[in-house]
């Protein structure tokens, strides 16, 4: 089930990457980078899930992280390459925390890691490509 809720969410990065418009959605630059923000703010709210479970206290902690982050890059007010790259950097980030509470801590759940992968390994080469 979470790979069907999971993997479409991929699809708004490809339809601004191509500049696909739908009847009243203008995907573009602007949309890709706001999309990303929304997605990177989402990634730290499953650590509040995390942290209900287990009670440790670095995922409660980690949990605001990445939605500050994507404030802070979007506040900054940077140039679409260099917004892009911490954006893409953040993901790696992310997904470090998500190696380290899979393998070292034990509490986030298989099917969870394996599709963080997966949508690490699509929204990256969105990011890239949109810079490239």
């Amino acid at each position: 089930m979470i790979y069907l809720i999971g993997i479409p969410g991929l699809i708004p990065f490809y339809l601004c990457f191509y500049n696909i418009d739908l009847i009243f959605l203008d995907f573009d630059k602007d949309m890709f980078v706001y999309y990303s923000a929304v997605i990177m703010s989402f990634l730290g709210a499953v650590y509040w899930g995390v942290y209900l479970q287990s009670k440790n206290n670095i995922a409660i902690l980690f949990s605001v992280c990445p939605a500050v982050y994507a404030f802070l890059v979007l506040a900054f007010d940077l140039k679409f390459d260099e917004t892009i790259g911490l954006f893409i950097a953040g993901y790696f980030i992310v997904l470090c925390f998500d190696f380290f509470f899979y393998f070292k801590e034990k509490i986030i759940k298989t099917d969870y890691f394996i599709l963080r992968l997966i949508l690490t390994a699509g929204i990256a080469p969105a990011h890239i490509l949109y810079i490239l």
